[in-house]
């Protein structure tokens, strides 16, 4: 045993370096579909909108995220932002963020995507939403692009051309040209509406099915792994006296 252990060093070290690896690979992608049907789940639970009321900007902050909502507000001008390099059906474009006042505070709302038809310089422009408009959609917390090099640097030119938003930046821009909190959401349209574009938002990019698929993968090449070292250490022929010499 002690020889043959000797012989296959190698795989013994390979096997003990990948198979660890495997099953946390696994174990990991078993998390990933919990996570995903907990999120599901609070996905439907918060599917019925909340109508918000006058006091809508003190209601608005005791609400959970992903909470959909349904509100009645005014595009503030001139902010408009442009979100760059927004993919829908194959298709890049921009995804059109715009200000609205809540309350007291502000709110940040994607509109959703329209086709750039490669248009950069000057930027396209979009017919502007006057008046009170109905918005619905859910808001979602901003979050910071991981793949962004640089903050984006904002000016008072509008419409502006970002990578991502980034809060707390953007909330020390608006401070010199409107009064107010931003909100640490961007309310993401998913009703037809004056003010609505294409909504493309999606909560996951990947299904827990998926998840679950992955993790049997790993799982059952951790116990392939398993197999051929059983095999292949403790069952192959090899030359005994080769060995010993």
């Amino acid at each position: 045993m002690i020889k043959r252990l000797q012989h296959y060093w190698a795989i013994s070290v390979f096997t003990l370096f990948f198979l660890p690896l495997t099953i946390n690979l696994g174990f990991w992608q078993l998390d990933r579909a919990d996570q995903k049907t907990q999120l599901q789940k609070t996905l439907v639970t918060l599917e019925q909108p909340i109508m918000l009321n006058d006091d809508q900007g003190l209601t608005l902050r005791a609400l959970n995220n992903l909470q959909r909502v349904t509100l009645n507000s005014t595009f503030i001008k001139p902010f408009i932002w442009l979100k760059d390099n927004q993919v829908v059906d194959g298709k890049v474009g921009y995804d059109a963020i715009g200000l609205i006042r809540v309350g007291a505070d502000l709110l940040l709302v994607n509109r959703g995507w329209f086709a750039s038809n490669g248009q950069r310089n000057p930027l396209p422009t979009i017919d502007w939403v006057s008046g009170e408009v109905s918005l619905t959609g859910r808001l979602v917390p901003v979050q910071a692009n991981p793949f962004q090099l640089t903050i984006d640097t904002y000016t008072d030119e509008y419409p502006q051309l970002v990578q991502a938003i980034t809060p707390e930046v953007l909330a020390e821009h608006l401070a010199t040209f409107v009064e107010g909190d931003l909100l640490p959401w961007v309310l993401m349209l998913d009703t037809a509406g004056d003010a609505t574009l294409t909504p493309h938002w999606r909560a996951s990019t990947m299904a827990s099915e998926k998840h679950l698929g992955y993790a049997w993968q790993w799982f059952g090449l951790a116990l392939t792994l398993c197999l051929l070292y059983i095999y292949r250490v403790f069952y192959s022929p090899i030359d005994i006296k080769k060995v010993e010499l």
